[in-house]
């Protein structure tokens, strides 16, 4: 594997716009668990992998499962430049979203939407492209994404783009965060109806986003495994949330499992598994 670039190295590289927002927006640690730079390293896997999407300035995007902290929003508001749009989409985890898109200096070029994006309230295929990076893993099961993407295709007028990471480690690192998501699902879960549709199901392979995306009729799928090689944070979640589960077998079970996890964390640290990009074209009639 390459020698991992440092963040300076990685921000340097960025195009000058979104270098310059990172520098606006500076720290943000919603949890001190968070490195100082975690959100820099964010802001560079998403650059990395909206280089496949292959976004042209003045693009009228819409994206798909935001999120609370704007981390694909941001760059994507720098890809389509001033004369685009991003239509930023998500079900109710708005977090810090308006606090970083006002300090990112981009919110003219974003309209935030909360809808299911199941049921898109858009009766026209209107925008360049329809992207889902990194949130395929927050949907509730296989229907719910396979009714996404059905949508996306709908909403698009040529093509769609989807991003997540990959549920195979290639290395240590990989593993520890692997080893901690994949507490998060059987957690929330256990945790009972206000959890259970958190979302955080495990990632789903290359075929099996493959073949989501086929079921959902594209006419032409291009896909790739990108290797990242860059940390990752945001895996872990606090114990109390674990400790909240009333069922005292359960409990202690996900209790020694999560231990087990920081502790491969903390010994070898966290890094980004490869990223399983997808292009998509609609069937055009």
């Amino acid at each position: 594997m390459a020698k991992r670039k440092t963040i300076d190295e990685a921000v340097s590289e960025l195009p000058p716009e979104l270098a310059m927002v990172l520098k606006r927006i500076g720290t943000y640690r919603p949890h001190p668990r968070l490195p100082s730079d975690w959100f820099q390293w964010q802001e560079v896997e998403r650059q990395t992998v909206l280089t496949y999407a292959e976004i042209p300035t003045g693009a009228n995007v819409l994206e798909i499962g935001c999120g609370g902290q704007a981390i694909a929003t941001i760059p994507l508001a720098v890809l389509v430049g001033e004369n685009g749009r991003v239509v930023a989409v998500d079900r109710g985890r708005w977090h810090d979203f308006w606090k970083l898109l006002e300090a990112s200096g981009l919110k003219t070029r974003v309209i935030p939407l909360q809808e299911d994006a199941r049921k898109l309230p858009f009766p026209y295929s209107c925008f360049d492209l329809v992207a889902c990076i990194h949130g395929i893993r927050s949907f509730d099961d296989h229907k719910a994404i396979l009714d996404t993407v059905k949508e996306m295709l709908r909403a698009t007028k040529e093509r769609i783009f989807l991003a997540e990471s990959s549920p195979v480690a290639k290395n240590k690192a990989q593993e520890a965060h692997l080893m901690m998501y994949n507490l998060r699902r059987p957690v929330f879960l256990a945790l009972g109806k206000e959890y259970s549709t958190a979302g955080d199901i495990p990632y789903l392979s290359q075929e099996e986003l493959v073949n989501i995306v086929e079921h959902a009729s594209a006419a032409r799928i291009e896909t790739e495994i990108v290797d990242l090689n860059m940390p990752h944070h945001l895996a872990w979640f606090p114990l109390e949330i674990i400790e909240k589960i009333k069922d005292q077998n359960i409990r202690e079970n996900l209790k020694r499992k999560w231990k087990k996890a920081v502790k491969m964390l903390d010994e070898c640290g966290e890094e980004h598994p490869p990223a399983i990009v997808i292009n998509a074209w609609k069937k055009q009639i």
